[in-house]
């Protein structure tokens, strides 16, 4: 009698419908070689030992840089805020916002995405057609950070690429419409929620700032 030939597949696909395996038999994995990347590309084989610890040793420093990370915004977000709230006018605040803020921040864009021509072409504001726009907004105050769609047209007028963004649904009570208020970066920057709770908090200082304005400039 011909034995079955056991695939590769076979074996993944055993794996997956007993994940207690290796608990029961945890002597195989002593036996068993693991692969240690580099991007996508295998640097080393070792045992599952050292594979483990090198895996360990990489999410640790993951953990501090990611602190650090945290830190050195955080850092940035109160300077941003104290001059935030001193800002006295609505144009000195836009030109603040959609300036000096994305180099601060190390961004190729902050501004907000409104459907009013007059409004986006008097303070250098983007623009979207309204229908575009209300797909994109969710319930107000809502943080999304994500890569791009490509098929999004939120960034059909702005020049530079833009790979990833924070987007905040504005409060429509504080605008009078559906805006939003984006964050865009070139890279991986808003990939993996890093620092959300601070971007969130960055957002609605803006966001009761673009309030302070509201009554008076955009009736």
């Amino acid at each position: 009698m011909l034995s079955k030939k056991i695939k590769k597949d076979d074996i993944e696909k055993f794996l997956i419908e007993n994940p207690d395996f290796f608990v029961q038999k945890s002597s195989i994995l002593n036996k068993l070689e693991f692969p240690l990347m580099e991007g996508k590309k295998v640097k080393n084989v070792v045992s599952f030992k050292d594979w483990l610890i090198e895996n360990l040793r990489g999410q640790k420093k993951d953990l501090i840089n990611n602190a650090k990370y945290n830190y050195l915004t955080l850092k940035k977000v109160h300077k941003a805020v104290l001059e935030i709230v001193n800002i006295k006018d609505i144009k000195s605040f836009f030109s603040y916002l959609t300036i000096k803020l994305p180099d601060y921040f190390e961004l190729e864009l902050i501004n907000v995405v409104s459907f009013n021509k007059e409004i986006s072409k008097k303070y250098d504001l983007l623009y979207l057609e309204m229908n575009e726009l209300e797909n994109i907004y969710k319930s107000k105050n809502h943080l999304v950070l994500d890569v791009v769609d490509n098929q999004s047209s939120l960034y059909k007028e702005f020049k530079k690429k833009i790979f990833s963004n924070a987007i905040f649904s504005l409060d429509k009570k504080i605008t009078g419409e559906f805006a939003l208020l984006i964050f865009g970066s070139k890279d991986r920057h808003f990939v993996n929620n890093r620092a959300y709770d601070l971007i969130l908090f960055l957002s609605k200082v803006i966001e009761f700032k673009l309030g302070e304005f509201f009554y008076e400039q955009f009736e």
